[in-house]
């Protein structure tokens, strides 16, 4: 919330940081989704903040610089020997993308000095065969896109899955927020040649709004064979529902949530959960 508030105004960060922690106390509790008590929480210190979208010079940063890379990165599939793990690869590494987390990339500019290190270590968790296989007899996929930057590499992946002969639903944010891509994000980026359609999710919400799944666009997903979703917001909220195959495509940016997975802190990860849980 302080990271916000000073992008957006500075003299307004104490009210904010109040705000926020108010929030946090009254909302906070075993049975409730992380997900949805930071929705509430950003939307609170937004509009203490008077800004629908306190990011948006990091986002043009964000995709400037990516587009910057992307060349790099697209040898990097093409010369590899599996181009959809190297196009996975590729899509994961951008997601270090997350402004105001502490992970030591606050600024786009990190990314462009630390790209070639990152695809050097590869994925610590690569359930890229198990996606394979999905792909191979799947007819529908969803592909959940997570922040700006990062969302210039998504293109690569969404090349190799192309390539199964898939229909590809493309879901965007239908509201700013943190610095995830929106509609307006992605203009200019080609995506319409790359899926058949591209779609917003509804609401404010971090990773995907809850309440949301029991209307159209949760319907969508269960009736895909596939859902990628990329980054921990996702992770957060679609692992608290009956969705599945879900393949998260992430970087374990912090400890609840790599925990969660089963997985090591900061590593780039691929992994697939097939199980359905009770729906929320």
């Amino acid at each position: 919330m302080l990271f916000e508030a000073e992008e957006c105004d500075s003299g307004k960060a104490h009210e904010a940081v109040r705000v926020a922690c108010g929030m946090l106390g009254d909302l906070f509790g075993e049975d409730v989704c992380s997900a949805g008590v930071a929705s509430k929480v950003h939307r609170a210190v937004y509009d203490v903040l008077g800004t629908d979208d306190p990011y948006s010079d990091l986002k043009a940063k964000g995709n400037q610089v990516a587009l910057e890379l992307y060349p790099t990165a697209e040898r990097f599939v093409a010369r590899s020997k599996d181009r959809l793990r190297a196009s996975f690869l590729c899509a994961v590494v951008g997601n270090v993308l997350d402004f105001g987390i502490g992970t030591g990339f606050d600024h786009p500019s990190t990314l462009r000095k630390e790209f070639t290190n990152l695809l050097s270590e590869g994925l610590g968790h690569d359930d890229t065969p198990k996606v394979r296989k999905l792909l191979s007899r799947a007819d529908s996929v969803v592909y959940l896109v997570d922040n700006c930057g990062e969302v210039v590499f998504d293109r690569l992946a969404l090349k190799q899955i192309k390539r199964f002969d898939v229909d590809i639903t493309l879901a965007v944010k239908g509201e700013p927020i943190l610095s995830d891509a929106t509609m307006t994000d992605i203009e200019g980026l080609g995506f319409d040649r790359l899926v058949d359609r591209v779609v917003e999710t509804p609401g404010f919400a971090v990773g995907v709004d809850i309440d949301s799944l029991h209307g159209e666009f949760g319907k969508m997903l269960r009736d895909a064979d596939l859902v990628i979703a990329k980054g921990m917001g996702n992770f957060e909220a679609l692992s608290e529902t009956d969705i599945a195959p879900v393949a998260y495509m992430l970087r374990t940016k912090c400890r609840p949530v790599a925990d969660a997975m089963g997985l090591p802190k900061d590593i780039n990860a691929v992994k697939l959960f097939t199980r359905r849980r009770s729906p929320r």
